[in-house]
């Protein structure tokens, strides 16, 4: 599984993360601590988190290879989610793409590196 994000995508996240954070690809199913509690709906939804590179994350336990560096994903969630997917920067929108489609239109940029996550 693998995860291509483009030029335009890769200087979206530089604007929005610090350098050196542990990235997250996070399915929002309302599992975990980083989504939105409450929320009840048919959309599939992602986020993409940043965290303090030393943080402890253990609900996301599997690697994504990227060509920006390993990112990380709830493992169960893999059946939501593309063999080769790409990260896009589109009309002010991060966008995630696969052979399925487009997976996600609108992908909220989550900065969580100030944040306690335990």
């Amino acid at each position: 599984m693998k995860l291509t994000i483009t030029d335009a995508a890769l200087a979206q996240l530089k604007k929005v993360f610090p350098a050196n954070s542990k990235l997250l690809l996070s399915f929002d199913d309302g599992v975990g601590p980083f989504s939105k509690v409450g929320v009840c709906s048919l959309d599939t939804s992602y986020d993409v988190i940043a965290v303090d590179k030393d943080a402890k994350v253990p609900d996301y336990d599997t690697k994504l290879s990227a060509n920006s560096g390993d990112w990380y994903f709830k493992g169960y969630s893999k059946i939501y989610l593309d063999e080769d997917m790409k990260l896009d920067y589109k009309n002010n929108q991060v966008v995630l793409s696969g052979e399925s489609g487009i997976m996600d239109s609108n992908i909220e940029l989550k900065d969580l590196t100030k944040q306690s996550v335990e």
